[in-house]
């Protein structure tokens, strides 16, 4: 038999609550549904990179002095973090600075992040951003170094994409040993009074290395893994507004319980691809998924917990099933690092 294709899947979580007015609960948004997940991965022994708000931990944390629920839901999250790095899935730092004035609710043991003054990191002072980046890595070393010493956050997705103007990260980056970034979506653009990026001068869509301008290949110190967008036909699109019509009517919806940042609109540029995403994959799409995957040696999906519903995850582990079964599947990023 003919050796099969090598193909490389990287599989993203973005691991948060909700950044709007209503946070929702910890086990809604991240505990159930990564449960989920990690038994859909481990039946293909594959790995994924779990983009943990390590500025929410740090306010949880605080809150768990003082009250039983958050340090409940506290415990939960360090417990489930350390199975990951034990399952060998990388953890790394996903910053959403608007949580330096988030507000804790303890009748309901959420978060008011309704004030997204602070949303971008190019907002915060430079004080700020010293503290921030000094209590998120310090919070993640915490929860891994007893399960895996000497382990390295190198990797880092930024809050809402918005890793422009690059030039205000890249002291953080140097100082605690960041390689490697997942923020970019060739193409696309959006200018809100919350997020801030411009990704249409990317045009590379397979990982490569920069120097100081994440959307400009170089060879330099870091290295970009840009987010896959997916062509969905427009037979394709109609089937899946009539499904998730039905799914809705039967009640397989979203078990989230939160709120998203409510912002205005500033500027936007969309392509004609979507992001391949678990949160936007369905049995109509599904075909678009494997014929992607077929043309592709690189694919990075993109998705939050916080989003799934039991449909998606079924199509996940159904797309799993038949991309392990046809290709070499590779699902360690650090495998996928350019020549």
């Amino acid at each position: 038999m003919p050796a099969k294709t090598l193909k490389h899947l990287l599989i993203t979580f973005d691991y948060e609550l909700f950044l709007g007015k209503k946070s929702g609960s910890v086990e809604k948004c991240v505990i159930e549904p990564t449960n989920k997940l990690i038994s859909i991965l481990s039946k293909h022994k594959a790995l994924a990179v779990f983009f943990v708000d390590a500025a929410w931990l740090v306010k949880l944390k605080e809150c768990a002095a003082m009250y039983p629920a958050a340090k409940e839901s506290y415990q939960k999250v360090v417990v489930q973090i350390q199975q990951l790095i034990k399952e060998g899935h990388y953890i790394f730092n996903h910053l959403h600075s608007h949580w330096l004035d988030a507000q804790y609710i303890p009748e309901t043991n959420e978060w008011n992040l309704s004030n997204h003054a602070l949303y971008r990191f190019s907002a915060l002072s430079e004080e700020q951003r010293d503290t921030i980046f000094a209590q998120t890595n310090q919070v993640l070393k915490e929860i891994i170094e007893p399960v895996k010493p000497g382990y390295t956050t190198e990797g880092y997705r930024a809050g809402g994409w918005s890793i422009q103007p690059f030039e205000c990260f890249i002291p953080y980056f140097k100082k605690y040993g960041i390689k490697y970034d997942f923020s970019i979506k060739p193409g696309m653009k959006s200018v809100t009074t919350a997020q801030q990026y411009d990704f249409t001068k990317a045009t590379i869509t397979t990982p490569y290395q920069f120097t100081d301008n994440p959307v400009v290949k170089g060879y330099g110190d870091f290295t970009e893994f840009p987010i896959t967008g997916i062509s969905i036909p427009e037979y394709m699109k109609q089937l899946n507004r009539i499904l998730l019509k039905y799914l809705w009517l039967k009640g397989d919806r979203y078990a989230f319980d939160g709120q998203g940042v409510s912002a205005k609109v500033l500027e936007t540029t969309t392509t004609e691809t979507e992001m391949v995403s678990i949160e936007l994959l369905t049995r109509a799409k599904l075909p678009a998924y494997l014929s992607l995957i077929k043309a592709h040696d690189y694919v990075q999906f993109i998705s939050h917990p916080k989003m799934l519903t039991k449909h998606n995850m079924d199509t996940f582990a159904h797309l799993m099933k038949k991309a392990f079964a046809k290709y070499t599947i590779e699902t360690d990023f650090k495998k996928m690092l350019p020549k």
